[in-house]
């Protein structure tokens, strides 16, 4: 942590709200990104209970499992999740821009100016946090050498025909979120870390509440970032229910 991060931090414990750490946005954000809200379970690593996903934030899909050790359960999501995805992904691939590269031709041995399509926009997926990179990447590996019954019909539980080729797409997205500066896959907990410091640890902050609460309290007026950010944490509904 350098010196500058380290004294953003303590303005923000004794004014009680995150300080700003950048003038302008280091990263690209899609004017329309596909948020990928993920809910898994405790005890088995990459078995979903759940998801909210899409583009539109007043119409969401959830998507739900109501027994995540069921197979075919757990590929009915799978197959419904690809059916959201992968319509998104492959929207981009008409996004392309004509440019001139120079490469070294095989028979003359030349360096000759070729025409080539270049991306002109891809397709973003955001995440809460870092736990959902990681999962996006352990859902690709768990997805993409998967088998279906158009490959082999032989084979015990096939997939449905369109999840390994998702499972790869999130592969791609997983190893990418690993490049410095890539925005293909975004947690948004280090997006906003990355623009403003808090008065609680890094670990802390990769709880979005949390992290919001420091950026904007609410409730009662007057309250600290640290407060608000206990309340998003702790604070519970008549039934019991997190309400962050």
């Amino acid at each position: 942590m350098s010196l500058i991060t380290t004294l953003a931090r303590l303005e923000a414990v004794h004014t009680g709200r995150a300080q700003p750490a950048a003038t302008v946005r280091h990263r690209h954000l899609s004017d329309r990104p596909l948020v990928f809200v993920p809910l898994t379970t405790a005890g088995e690593a990459g078995a979903p209970l759940g998801a909210l996903v899409g583009t539109d934030r007043d119409a969401p899909h959830l998507l739900a499992v109501p027994q995540p050790r069921d197979r075919d359960l757990r590929f009915a999501f799978l197959a419904e999740l690809a059916d959201i995805v992968l319509p998104y992904v492959e929207a981009y691939a008409e996004s392309v821009e004509a440019a001139e590269r120079t490469e070294t031709d095989p028979e003359t041995g030349k360096r000759v100016k070729v025409e080539v399509d270049l991306c002109a926009d891809a397709a973003q997926l955001v995440v809460p946090s870092r736990a959902g990179v990681d999962f996006v990447r352990l859902l690709g590996r768990s997805m993409r050498f998967r088998r279906t019954a158009e490959q082999d019909p032989e084979t015990p539980h096939p997939a449905p025909p369109r999840v390994p080729l998702l499972g790869r797409w999130l592969t791609h997205y997983g190893e990418r979120a690993r490049v410095p500066g890539s925005s293909l896959l975004l947690a948004v907990t280090d997006l906003l870390g990355r623009h403003w410091a808090t008065g609680q640890s890094t670990l802390e902050d990769q709880h979005l509440g949390a992290l919001l609460a420091w950026i904007a309290p609410d409730g009662a007026e007057g309250a600290t970032g640290a407060e608000a950010a206990r309340r998003a944490e702790l604070a519970r509904d008549g039934d019991g229910q997190l309400l962050c």
